[in-house]
């Protein structure tokens, strides 16, 4: 069973219409209309700050960068946190499985610094208080990295009780879960990864997002420029290679990237710091 489908079983809405939740979105839309490039901060602005930390999130926004991406995991007890690992170890004083404890637990745990770094006095954030932090300044994009897909339920309704709907992207690993997200709360922007061309066309036509996340293996550079021309709004990450040139040898590797694909929007990186001189 799909799992946007078990979602619904459980967490039936009155409203069952399908509209367009970027349409409906004027936070995202009004603040992707600022600008032709938006950088997205991977897990907040965590060179300087532990990864998902309230601390990453506030220097993301100090940056000006127009998205945080961060991810979300469930504790034993249903309690939505701010994690990407499967286990605590790496970026944590904890170690073993996330979901082994509960957020009592969690709550006596430190951060690291970045990456695999020293202890630091700050603790991991709830998704409710990311949210917050995050209120009315930045665009936040829920990665759910959860593995129990009935939390879904509570990732939204922690957004709806910040009041949020229509400040969140929620990346979709498979856009064929667009629609299924859209019931659950249509005002909530659903943000799919598209694996082909024909993906991304199959996105368009649903009319049910603007933001699509490519790779850079979509080679279809005619098709890709007319989207953007529509006001398609491409993604593409940086993450990994194209970030540590560009650690090394300076924003030349940004701007040769933008030559290369013209089309992307919306650029995730690991160096919101560097990407935000190219952007300016």
């Amino acid at each position: 069973m799909n799992f946007f489908t078990y979602i619904l079983l459980l967490f039936t809405l009155s409203c069952t219409t399908h509209f367009s939740a970027f349409a409906q979105s004027k936070f995202i839309a009004k603040k992707l209309a600022a600008k032709d490039l938006h950088i997205v901060a991977h897990r907040g602005a965590h060179q300087q700050h532990p990864e998902n930390s309230i601390a990453s999130i506030k220097a993301a926004i100090k940056l000006g960068v127009t998205v945080v991406e961060l991810d979300v995991r469930s504790t034993k007890d249903g309690v939505l946190i701010l994690m990407h690992d499967k286990t605590l170890d790496r970026t944590t004083t904890g170690t073993g499985e996330v979901y082994n404890y509960t957020y009592a637990e969690i709550q006596t745990l430190r951060l690291r610094e970045s990456p695999h770094g020293a202890p630091t006095s700050i603790r991991i954030p709830t998704l409710s208080e990311a949210l917050k932090a995050s209120k009315n300044k930045i665009i936040v994009d829920i990665d759910f990295k959860e593995e129990r897909k009935e939390y879904i339920r509570t990732a939204v309704a922690d957004i709806q009780q910040q009041g949020m709907e229509e400040q969140v992207l929620f990346f979709l690993y498979d856009h064929t879960d667009m629609s299924s997200l859209n019931q659950l709360d249509p005002k909530i922007t659903p943000f799919p990864r598209a694996r082909t061309i024909a993906d991304v066309s199959q996105i368009v036509e649903s009319g049910l997002t603007s933001i699509i996340h490519i790779d850079d293996t979509f080679m279809d550079v005619a098709y890709l420029n007319s989207l953007k021309d529509q006001g398609v709004f491409l993604w593409q990450n940086t993450l990994g290679e194209i970030d540590d040139l560009a650690e090394l040898e300076g924003t030349s590797i940004y701007k040769s990237f933008l030559k290369s694909y013209p089309y992307v929007k919306l650029i995730q990186t690991d160096h919101p710091d560097l990407w935000s001189k190219v952007a300016h």
